[in-house]
Parts: C-alpha cells; sequence; structure tokens
C-alpha cells in the first residue's frame, strides 16, 4: 500500500504550461502537482481534456471531459461537473486504510463532491475570498485572518488549518547579468492594485515605467521582471500574497510595495526591498533600491519560496490532517504540524 494525493484541479481549462499561462487558479494546479512531485507522493489530476501533469514519475490525469461553459458557482457547468467528479472519484479512491487525501484546488466549484467520510478534504494555497473544507492552508497570516475575520463560522476548524506561502520554480526565473534602471508594473489594470499610485511613483522618480497587464509569461516575464530597477506594487487591498514579488525576489529584484496584506511576510524590509505608506516613503524607496543586495534577495526567495523549500510543509501537514481527521481531531496524539 502506499499513499494517494487527489488533487481537484481546475473546472475550464487543461493542467499545462502553454494554455492559460495568466490563470492564476491554473497556475496554483500546475504548481501543486510539482510539489507532491518533490514528496515522491503518487497523485491523480482530476482536470477536462488536455490536461497533462509537471515531469515526473508520480501523476496521472483523469480526465473529465470538455468543460460545456465557464464555471460559474451552481451554474449547468457546476453541476455536470460535479457529476463527473463523483463518478471519477468513486473510480479512483483507494479508501483502503492507508493515507489517502483529497485536496480541493479550486475551491467552491468542488464543494458538492461526494468523499467518504474517512478521507480528509483540504484546500491547499487558498488565496480566494472564500473557503468549504474543514482543512485549509493559508498563503499567509493576513488571509488567514481575512477569511476568519469574514467568515465567523470557520471557528470550529480553526485548531487544523496551516500557514504556507506559495511557491514557484526556481528555474523559471534566473538571475539576470543585465539590469536596466526602469521600474515595472506586473498585474491587473486595476484601481485595487495600486495602478495609478505606480504611475505617481514612476513619474516622480523620472525612470522609465514599464507598466504590462497581459501576455507576458515565461522567459519574457523572467526577462523582464529580472532586469528591472525594482517591481512596483502598491496594492490597496490586503493582497492575500502577490506571486509577482516572488517572482520578482527570485530574480534578485527589489520589490517596492504597501505595508499591508502579505507583504509583511514577505519582503524582508530594506533586503528584498521596501514597504510603503507614503509619497515620501516610495520616492525614498525608489532611491535606495540600488544599494540592495540583488544575490541576497535570490538567496532569500530560494530559501523560502521554492518548491522544494515548501514541499516539507506541506509533507508534515499532509500528515497532521490524516492523523486529526482518523485519530480524534484535537487529541490525537500525533497530531503535529512540527515534523
Amino acid at each position: 500500500m502506499s499513499p494517494l494525493l487527489h488533487i481537484l484541479g481546475h473546472p475550464d481549462f487543461p493542467l499545462g504550461t502553454d494554455g492559460h499561462p495568466e490563470d492564476s487558479q491554473l497556475f496554483n494546479c500546475w504548481n501543486f502537482c510539482q510539489m507532491a512531485e518533490c514528496l515522491d507522493i503518487p497523485y491523480v489530476y482530476y482536470g477536462v481534456d488536455g490536461s497533462v501533469c509537471p515531469p515526473g514519475k508520480c501523476g496521472r490525469v483523469v480526465c473529465l471531459g470538455q468543460s460545456q461553459e465557464r464555471w460559474a458557482f451552481r451554474n449547468a457547468w457546476h453541476r455536470e461537473y460535479t457529476k463527473r467528479l463523483n463518478k471519477a472519484l468513486a473510480e479512483n479512491l483507494k479508501d483502503d486504510g492507508d493515507s489517502e487525501w483529497i485536496a480541493s484546488v479550486y475551491g467552491v466549484a468542488q464543494c458538492d463532491i461526494s468523499a467518504p467520510k474517512d478521507i480528509p478534504v483540504f484546500e491547499p494555497m487558498l488565496g480566494y475570498g472564500s473557503c468549504w473544507t474543514h482543512y485549509r492552508v493559508f498563503p499567509s497570516y493576513a488571509q488567514q485572518s481575512f477569511i476568519y475575520t469574514k467568515q465567523t463560522d470557520t471557528i470550529k476548524d480553526r485548531y487544523f488549518d496551516t500557514v504556507i506561502p506559495h511557491f514557484v520554480n526556481q528555474n523559471d526565473y534566473p538571475m539576470s547579468a543585465n539590469h536596466g534602471d526602469y521600474l515595472v508594473f506586473l498585474g491587473r489594470n486595476a484601481e485595487d492594485k495600486g495602478v495609478a499610485i505606480a504611475r505617481e511613483i514612476a513619474s516622480s522618480s523620472g525612470l522609465e515605467f514599464r507598466e504590462v497587464h497581459q501576455g507576458c509569461f515565461g522567459c519574457e516575464k523572467a526577462k523582464l521582471l529580472g532586469e528591472a530597477r525594482a517591481v512596483l506594487m502598491p496594492t490597496l487591498y490586503l493582497e492575500p500574497f502577490g506571486y509577482v514579488s516572488i517572482e520578482a525576489m527570485m530574480c534578485g529584484t527589489p520589490v517596492i510595495a504597501t505595508d499591508w496584506g502579505a507583504f509583511p511576510e514577505i519582503i524582508r524590509e530594506g533586503v528584498d526591498g521596501f514597504r510603503c505608506r507614503t509619497a515620501a516613503e516610495f520616492a525614498d524607496a525608489v532611491k535606495r533600491v540600488p544599494t540592495l543586495d540583488r544575490a541576497e534577495i535570490r538567496r532569500g526567495a530560494l530559501a523560502r519560496f521554492t518548491v522544494a523549500a515548501v514541499a516539507p510543509s506541506y509533507g508534515r501537514y499532509l500528515n497532521f490532517i490524516w492523523n486529526v481527521h482518523r485519530y480524534g481531531g484535537y487529541y490525537a496524539p500525533d497530531a503535529t504540524r512540527k515534523k
């Protein structure tokens, strides 16, 4: 017997690196499969037609057919998707007493599944605005606090959640030998992303400003981030995590962000960049980023935000929720995330 991880993936797009590279939830699915591969845990990915697993020996795909329309909560495709998912799970669950888990990577899209009561269902990489499972992995303490405040009925399960940061494949974000003198904003063209503040910061600095909202990924994205003086992320809402910040840091590029949400957990002040609250602080940060050690920024990112760095925490959490779920909840003798 061996453990098995069931990964419930994207209900609309096939898993892969080429089809929809800017979809953050699909990116989460890909990264989570890479994490399972790193832990050497056999896994099944449940995805729509065309899905492929990351390179490795642990994963296989169970195809759920083509998506009929874009998923929306309780629309016709949600109902049909649930039927297909339940049928596939019934055919692939072992339920033989050995360690087995169901990971709901797309949240409420999978909330109507029929899962055996003795198999824990959890939400990894939970950066969205709601949750439905009894076990949850938040990418930051800021996001955990947001969900606990928003969904007060989660109180009964708080003992069994954890916080593990998002992660990326370090090979996709090499450190650049060439550094330009421009500032970058990479993200949605939206007020809550702080795009207007980013424009103001760049204008005041007199530096070239590259504002990119879509169509930039892969090597092009790594080059854009890696050669910048700094990446601007003056996000106005409580950012659950912010992938661009660790992608930039992986390339050795400083990040200038606001001082709330997940950023205090990600950006080491004066090391990886600066966290600011006023125009004067933003202006000073732009002037000071050339003094930062880009090699140290990359070293810190490699130590905290790669697949290999984060995978052991997920391994411990999988063992934790298995023991909690099967052997007594809060009082389970081996319910610890520390070993």
